[in-house]
């Protein structure tokens, strides 16, 4: 699962007053050395996570995502998580020296969130488990040897451990919701199907929603799931992440979270699900469909390499790369002639399929997502999922004219952070969207070690 990640200017600021002063953009996650003197941080650089320290030194450097970086009391080594699938939180415990010397401590974990050093660095302390309201917080020594330190029912997570032993942790309510429109209709409703339901793509005609369910229940590699808007049952199609619907509405495509992950594709009716062979991409962002149907567009990124968009044959064969490394994000043109993406910097690049020279599209900010390019290419619908209520915009994207298409909000917003996602329908007269809820209770913990 995606998780409370965000990215912005790592700034000081004198704990007696005083205006920050700016250090450094794109920083995730930050932590203090034991002295006070310095900083590790851990970035994005080029559609790869580095953990820097001192800032510009590299540690650690992966193709997937880094977090919960934490100095050791003595200063000697950082503890973090490695997560290999981008922005999903299950992965793994590790260490690393001053020197750039990396361990990893303990291994397999579906989600982890939250890590500490016990007070006297002998142990790394962290959440994690088979699922948000099974997590354990577990010590791990620097050799590998795992204990669970404490748990309760409803999960806990940790958040720091004070000089004195205490330790600050939460019970965290997490879950993703889906509403849609239907066609036809006026009024919205709520889709969900279990706690972490997150809508990816409407059909053609707007009365299918093809979306994820990551919940635990639904096991520990996802379900690729397929309801109408109407509200009628759910067809779950098989395991993964959903990535999208073929035009004709006859398939799904969907990655299933293993090592290297398995693109899949799923009979939306009677059928036999198919796996597509693996080239070389190790980790998808993005598997979409072009309007043709017969080809594929994959972001991902290959062994050692930054993220960047390929395309392939759906039969097969050698797939090509149509972007830079450190590309996010492709969305394809309605024409099937075009690839919009993100560069590191967020700058949105229109980049032909053929060849040629890109065209970088100013009336697009950095912040905004692509819910839908128009039938005709001339203009995006874009909205801001940290906006809440959030806009969906219609872009021109050669004046960059902007008018508002529609607004929309849970009707419940109590928790909510942000809207993950935003799909339209072809004809632009049904959507769905997803949004993300995380409320927590707060524990002081005395007497654990």
């Amino acid at each position: 699962m995606r998780h409370r990640l965000c990215e912005g200017t790592l700034a000081r600021m004198p704990l007696g007053g005083g205006a920050p002063r700016e250090l450094l953009e794109k920083v995730r996650q930050a932590d203090w050395s034991p002295d006070g003197t310095g900083l590790a941080i851990i970035r994005d650089v080029d559609g790869k996570d580095r953990l820097e320290y001192p800032i510009g030194k590299v540690l650690y450097e992966a193709s997937g995502y880094l977090s919960d970086l934490r100095f050791s009391p003595q200063g000697d080594r950082i503890a973090f998580f490695v997560h290999p699938i981008r922005f999903d939180d299950r992965g793994s415990v590790d260490v690393v020296d001053l020197a750039g010397k990396h361990t990893v401590l303990s291994d397999g974990y579906w989600g982890e969130e939250g890590l500490a050093w016990s007070r006297d660095g002998r142990e790394v302390l962290f959440s994690g488990g088979t699922g948000y309201t099974s997590f354990v917080i577990y010590g791990v020594t620097l050799g590998g040897s795992r204990r669970v330190a404490l748990q309760s029912a409803g999960g806990l997570t940790l958040q720091a451990v004070a000089p004195d032993g205490r330790w600050l942790v939460t019970r965290d309510d997490q879950s993703w919701g889906m509403v849609a429109l239907a066609p036809g209709e006026t009024a919205e409703r709520d889709v969900s199907w279990l706690d972490l339901s997150e809508a990816i793509r409407l059909s053609r005609d707007g009365r299918l929603l093809l979306f994820s369910e990551e919940s635990s229940a639904a096991g520990t590699n996802y379900a690729v799931c397929l309801r109408g808007t109407d509200g009628s049952p759910v067809l779950r199609l098989g395991e993964g992440g959903a990535g999208d619907l073929s035009p004709d509405g006859k398939w799904a495509l969907g990655a299933i979270p293993t090592a290297p992950v398995q693109l899949m594709l799923y009979p939306t009716g009677a059928g036999e699900a198919r796996r597509l062979d693996q080239n070389e991409i190790e980790t998808y962002t993005t598997a979409l469909f072009f309007p043709d149907g017969k080809r594929l567009l994959l972001c991902g990124h290959e062994h050692g390499r930054a993220n960047r968009c390929f395309v392939r044959d759906l039969e097969g064969g050698a797939m090509r790369p149509v972007t830079p490394e450190g590309t996010w994000g492709g969305v394809v043109s309605a024409d099937g002639t075009s690839v919009l993406a993100q560069s590191g910097s967020g700058e949105y690049i229109l980049y032909p399929i053929a060849g040629g020279t890109p065209r970088p599209l100013p009336a697009l900010a950095a912040n905004e997502q692509i819910a839908l390019l128009s039938a005709d290419g001339r203009s995006a619908y874009v909205f801001r999922g940290t906006d809440l209520p959030s806009r969906i915009e219609r872009v021109d994207l050669e004046s960059g004219r902007r008018e508002l298409f529609k607004e929309i909000t849970p009707a419940d917003r109590a928790g909510v952070l942000n809207l993950t996602n935003v799909t339209l329908s072809a004809d632009e007269r049904a959507y769905a969207y997803s949004y993300y809820r995380h409320l927590s209770h707060l524990f002081v913990v005395d007497g654990a070690r």
